[in-house]
This record gives structure tokens, sequence and C-alpha cells, in this order.
């Protein structure tokens, strides 16, 4: 399978490079299968060294070794996962229910230095009608049970950088609040409506505890889907909103 390269742009973290991305194949057990929980299973495989990847060849980004992004075509199911090396395999559980075809991206670093960001693809088959794919648009306001995120209104212009400030508070309009995600302010995963290719941002605290700042390039132009993760009040918090590049 070949992998796909995704742009990454990181503030003050690590940035997935070019050729670490196409040296590193991600090779997934299954291509489909029905709905419901299963084990995603995959190996990864450096064609430079010409061997698999075990844990011991990454290192930790973020408290994790990898980490498995996945989202269906329409941008609507989210799953953010952290996959454990055991017998030669990668695998981390992930309960999917809606019918489609899902992106997935396996992003690590290398022992030598290099970051990767790996694509396969994958199809739920047998379960809820698969979500209808509908323009994003412009929607920088979301919510998750009780906690609302509102991006600032920048204007995003294609390969440039920009910086997009936000605030969460809680439905009351109280500060919301926060604690660190997996060794970040919060992380923010974006990709175009194309899918194929990805940003993975991790935000600074603001000048307000529940305030955060961020940069990043946007290299397509036109809707960008965005999920927004961070921890408040003691829960994961996946917020989805959406921006247009010009």
């Amino acid at each position: 399978m070949k992998s796909i390269f995704g742009v990454l742009i990181f503030l003050s973290q690590f940035a997935f490079a070019d050729s670490a991305s196409q040296r590193i194949e991600l090779n997934a057990a299954l291509m489909s299968a029905p709905a419901g929980t299963r084990d995603y299973r995959f190996k990864l495989y450096d064609k430079q060294k010409k061997k698999f990847i075990t844990d011991s060849d990454l290192v930790v980004t973020h408290t994790k070794k990898i980490h498995l992004l996945m989202y269906d075509e329409a941008l609507k199911e989210f799953f953010h996962l952290h996959p454990v090396y055991k017998d030669q395999v990668w695998s981390a559980p992930v309960t999917t229910k809606v019918n489609g075809k899902y992106f997935v991206w396996a992003q690590g670093e290398l022992e030598e230095g290099e970051d990767f960001s790996s694509l396969a693809r994958f199809e739920v088959v047998n379960g809820t009608p698969a979500n209808p794919k509908l323009p994003l648009s412009d929607i920088r306001k979301g919510s998750d049970s009780g906690t609302v995120l509102e991006l600032s209104n920048a204007k995003l212009k294609v390969n440039q950088m920009a910086t997009l400030h936000f605030k969460v508070t809680r439905e009351d309009g109280k500060p919301a609040a926060m604690k660190p995600y997996l060794g970040a302010f919060a992380h923010v995963i974006a990709t175009p409506t194309s899918g194929d290719e990805l940003l993975h941002v991790h935000p600074m605290a603001g000048s307000k505890p529940n305030e955060g700042m961020l940069h990043a390039s946007f290299t397509k132009a036109g809707e960008q889907r965005l999920w927004i993760q961070f921890i408040e009040h003691d829960q994961l918090k996946t917020i989805p909103v959406s921006v247009i590049v010009y």
C-alpha cells in the first residue's frame, strides 16, 4: 500500500517530514469490516531499512509512541487512538457504527529523529447509513457535553501562516476548567474536504487559563474540518468546527 504524505505544522513541537512519511508504510490487517468494536491492527514498514518497525524503533511524542487518527469521508466521524505494540503488531480498539470509507493516519517519530505520518484506508459496512458529504462552510463555534469553543475570525490564506485564538467556556458562559491533554494545552487536527492531507497542531495556552492560540499554515484553499481536543472538567472534549481558506 502506498503511503501518502500528510502536511503537518506544529507550534514549538515537531513537524512530519516528507521523506519519512514516504519512507514509512502503514500495512493494515483489514481493509474493511462490519460495524462494531474491534482491534484495528497494522504494521509499519520502513522501506529505507527494509524492516518492520517495533516499539523500540520509536520515541515517545506527546506521551505516546503512535497516534492513530481516523475519520470518515464526510468528516463527521472522528477517532484519536493510541495503539500498543504486541506480538509484532500495533493495535488499538475502536468502535465504528457508521458505514463509509475512512482515512487512517499513523503518526510517530523514529528513534533517529525523523517524524512520519502514514495513510491507509478502511471501510465500515453493515452499520448505520454513511454520513452524507455536505458543504462545511465557515462555522467557528461548536460544543461538546456542555463545553463551548469559539475560534477567532482571522482570515486564512493558503500557504500563509495564520494565528487563530480560541476561547473555551461552559454553556452558562463561565470559563472552562482546562487541563493538558497528551502533554499539550490542546490538540487540533485539520483536513481539507478531500481528506487526504492532515494538519496536527498543538496550541499554546493564551493569556487566560481558558484561552488558546495556534499557528497554522493550510496548503489547500477551500473548506477545512478542524477537530479540537482538550481536557475540561477532567473529561476529554472533542469539538468539530470548520473554516474556509482563501
